[in-house]
């Protein structure tokens, strides 16, 4: 079985084949648009989000992974609806098409896209879900997700109210999990009528929770790891209680002092619950400590990790954004990321080694592996 991946980058997006996981084709589409995140449905049809400052935000489809197409619609607020001021203002300090200038609420950008129980989800900033129940053609919000009281208060993270993350049940379709920045993990029971905030546990600054990312098996779905950015956490019961787990990560000093583990991507092999983290140097840093790029991995819930570094270089001062990881499911299980010197390292063995199969790209902001 062979494996495709996809490489979202800020000027397109370069699609990576292989039949043996060894020897990779490369090919870049979508030139000129930064491409924030894809998925792929039930159906083996891939979504690709894209974005631009003067034309916004969009969705391109592909049945081949060669021929793309936009589709006709996206995922929109309400016109007249207002926005976060906190997001409006720092999103108007690069506004040179004055998009904001009434204080709007748009979706300047798709962070995530989910495929589960035959809809499409997208997690979008400003801060909000919408969902497609016909492959794309339509969209429609989460009203009890995107209009809850206090919204308007909510803390951004540095760029912006961004719903990054959202995760189902395999089991219940009305149980979702979004997480947002910097406000917190919210998940809901009733398929998105009502939300609670789920950041017990986790060490908070003035009442929020800035969530980096959350992974889980959809057939397990109780137990999840996050990535914060005060920390590294998991959770047994959905989200109702969070513990750290932080034995054998480097942990460090973040600017205002507190000591943790800190990171943005984190991703799980489903077959057989792996778990896989890129630590990074505190947040006033943000590059591998010692420029020692390695990943993390626990096979044992959480209770200890393990450095896994074979193939990968030292010297490398970059970053690791938080939708740039992913695993492939196969067997083996197959590891992949990307980083912000636009290199796409890969490991067909869990980690056990690596191998750069990319260079030269731009800024890589989002990478999905699909077995094909």
């Amino acid at each position: 079985m062979g494996v495709a991946v996809i490489v979202g980058t800020k000027k397109g997006a370069a699609v990576l084949t292989s039949n043996t996981r060894e020897n990779w084709s490369a090919v870049f589409v979508l030139k000129g648009w930064h491409v924030t995140a894809s998925t792929r449905d039930e159906g083996g049809r891939y979504y690709a989000a894209i974005n631009n400052d003067v034309f916004g935000t969009a969705i391109m489809v592909s049945d081949d992974l060669k021929g793309w197409r936009q589709l006709e619609n996206a995922p929109r607020y309400q016109p007249g609806e207002k926005g976060n001021p906190e997001h409006i203002r720092i999103q108007a300090s690069s506004d040179f098409m004055g998009k904001y200038k009434d204080a709007p609420r748009l979706v300047d950008q798709i962070w995530t896209l989910h495929a589960a129980h035959g809809a499409i989800y997208a997690g979008v900033s400003e801060a909000g879900v919408f969902v497609s129940r016909d492959r794309g053609q339509s969209w429609g919000g989460i009203d009890g997700f995107n209009n809850q009281p206090g919204r308007e208060e909510w803390p951004p993270g540095f760029g912006g109210l961004c719903a990054h993350t959202i995760l189902t049940d395999a089991k219940s379709p009305d149980r979702i999990w979004v997480g947002v920045s910097s406000v917190g993990f919210f998940r809901s029971d009733d398929g998105g009528r009502s939300w609670a905030l789920k950041n017990d546990g986790v060490n908070q600054t003035l009442g929020s929770s800035c969530v980096h990312r959350v992974t889980h098996d959809p057939n397990n779905a109780d137990v999840m790891y996050r990535q914060d950015h005060r920390g590294m956490y998991m959770t047994t019961n959905g989200g109702d209680s969070w513990s750290v787990i932080e034995t054998g990560l480097p942990v460090g000093d973040l600017s205002d002092g507190h000591r943790c583990s800190f990171g943005f991507p984190i991703v799980m092999d489903k077959r057989t619950q792996s778990v896989f983290a890129v630590p990074l140097e505190g947040d006033n840093f943000r590059m591998p400590p010692n420029g020692k790029l390695a990943v993390y991995r626990t096979r044992d819930g959480g209770g200890r990790w393990e450095a896994l570094s074979n193939g990968l270089p030292d010297g490398a001062f970059v970053t690791v954004l938080r939708g740039a990881m992913s695993t492939d499911e196969l067997d083996p299980g197959g590891v992949y990321f990307g980083t912000s010197s636009g290199a796409v390292y890969a490991s067909p063995d869990l980690g056990g080694h690596w191998s750069e199969i990319a260079r030269g790209l731009p800024r890589i902001s989002s990478v999905e592996a699909y077995a094909t």
